[in-house]
């Protein structure tokens, strides 16, 4: 399988304040450009993701774990997030392809993206093992890969992307 293009990467390390219980994610390193993301840019500048439960009736077809983002919207459904009961470390997900956010009526920013797929890659506290809460998330945005980006996540898991992500991690470093 060939290595596709990858559009962007983000480090997005843990920043929730003291008494919010919902894990907040902002993004402190980053290496690409992905036009989308601006509109999910803060007051503050910053972009930030909460990790949320998915909270729909129907759970056969959605996700256990989701990203929102800015304004609430869905940034995407974390598939593979829970494998065999356990937190896998990694997972997968990608684009809304409906123009707009059904339950807000907000325009999609990611509609003209909506055949990219998401990696995820979670980092957890190594000193505290029983904290299921992670201490960081990478982001990995592949163009074009949706309808293959369970494969490549699977690829992620084996090693695949080990090269490459080291050369983002040091891009998004440097900034």
């Amino acid at each position: 399988m060939n290595t596709p293009t990858i559009r962007y990467y983000a480090n997005m390390v843990y920043t929730t304040q003291t008494g919010r219980t919902t894990p907040k994610y902002t993004i402190m390193g980053q290496g690409g450009y992905y036009p989308p993301m601006e509109q999910l840019r803060g007051r503050d500048g910053s972009i930030s993701f909460n990790l949320m439960p998915q909270s729909r009736e129907d759970k056969s077809s959605t996700p256990p774990m989701r990203l929102q983002g800015k304004n609430s919207l869905n940034f995407t459904g974390l598939r593979d997030f829970w494998v065999g009961g356990k937190i896998s470390g990694f997972a997968y997900g990608y684009p809304m392809d409906k123009p707009t956010y059904s339950s807000k009526n907000k325009p999609n920013p990611f509609l003209d993206y909506k055949d990219d797929g998401f990696l995820f890659i979670f980092h957890h506290d190594e000193q505290d093992p029983t904290n299921l809460t992670p201490i960081s998330i990478e982001l990995i945005v592949l163009e074009n890969a949706k309808v293959l980006i369970s494969a490549y996540c699977k690829m992620l898991t084996m090693g695949g992307f080990d090269e490459v992500l080291g050369q983002l991690r040091k891009q998004a470093n440097a900034l």
